[in-house]
């Protein structure tokens, strides 16, 4: 497996670091650690020494040198089997990586989050969220999850039998986890059956003989069945392939709201979603789930693609 890991020195990208042994990438990974200078750089915090005849370039290049060797020590310190590397990159953040990513090809990207605030969706927006987007591998989005310490790290997969959703079964299925891990998968059922609750009584009762509703009512029916038989056979899949303990929830409602909502009351330390391609529609779809997870999940995102499924 390869792992590009976007740093910049900052305390969401250190989280993301640290957050790593919490990926389930298998033993002989291969990462890269990638520092993008900039117009900015170096910064008014920077430890490494600047040469009186070094330019704008030198200096900062020079500082994202330094930081990403610096987050390659540490990665390397905590992952004794893997191979990892470190470069220093100049450009526009987004540009940048993106291109990098073409070039190297790995399989997942890393990149931290800098919140759920206003300030830090406009920061995420201009990074992760290009990535997620854009990049035509699987992205992970991490934050820090105080809980990780004193309880086993929980996965929430979402799936609703989609050929992009079960890349992300797959995905987790692909990788190596500890005993204690701990998964739920969810399907959501956006019910067509229009709520009756605000009728009154008769004309709750004469609508429930329509036709039409009769005819929603079986669809319904039948999707709720197929989801159940889709979380079956996820678990299973989870089960027999990676051998981790896996259970299944059926939950009714908008699947964008579902998914924040069930990650914040399960605790999930991370969310597990299917991205269904790199077309403008896609993209739109994206913006309505995997988009909402997230900027809005309390916890770390993994955006699957299905065509950068991993190989352990």
């Amino acid at each position: 497996m390869k792992v590009l890991i976007a740093y910049d020195g900052s305390t969401c990208a250190d989280a993301a670091v640290e957050e790593l042994k919490y990926a389930g990438f298998p033993g002989h990974t291969e990462a890269l650690v990638v520092t993008v200078a900039h117009e900015g750089f170096p910064r008014k915090d920077s430890v490494v020494p600047r040469a009186p005849e070094d330019s704008a370039w030198q200096a900062g290049i020079k500082e994202a040198a330094a930081l990403s060797n610096d987050a390659r020590l540490r990665i390397q310190r905590d992952f004794p089997d893997w191979k990892v590397s470190s470069e220093p990159l100049w450009g526009d953040t987004q540009k940048t990586l993106l291109k990098t990513i073409e070039h190297w090809k790995p399989d997942v990207v890393v990149v931290g989050s800098h919140g759920r605030n206003a300030a830090g969706r406009l920061v995420l927006g201009s990074v992760s969220l290009e990535l997620v987007r854009h990049a035509p591998c699987t992205v992970r989005v991490s934050r820090a999850h105080t809980d990780y310490a004193s309880t086993s790290p929980r996965i929430l997969v979402a799936t609703d039998g989609s050929a992009h959703a079960e890349a992300a079964i797959q995905e987790i299925a692909a990788r190596k986890w500890s005993s204690e891990i701990d998964v739920k998968v969810i399907c959501v059922l956006q019910t067509l059956v229009p709520a009756v609750a605000g009728m009154g009584s008769l004309e709750s009762s004469t609508f429930a003989t329509e036709p039409a509703f009769q005819i929603i009512e079986h669809s319904d029916k039948e999707e709720r069945e197929r989801l159940q038989t889709v979380a079956r056979t996820s678990v299973a899949t989870l089960m027999k392939n990676a051998g981790i303990t896996a259970s299944a929830s059926l939950i009714e409602g908008n699947p964008a709201d579902a998914i924040v909502k069930e990650a914040e009351t399960w605790n999930a330390g991370t969310v597990f979603v299917g991205a269904r391609g790199l077309g403008l529609l896609d993209r739109i779809f994206l913006g309505s789930v995997s988009n909402a997870a997230v900027n809005h999940c309390h916890c770390t995102v993994e955006v699957v693609r299905p065509q950068a499924i991993s190989k352990s």
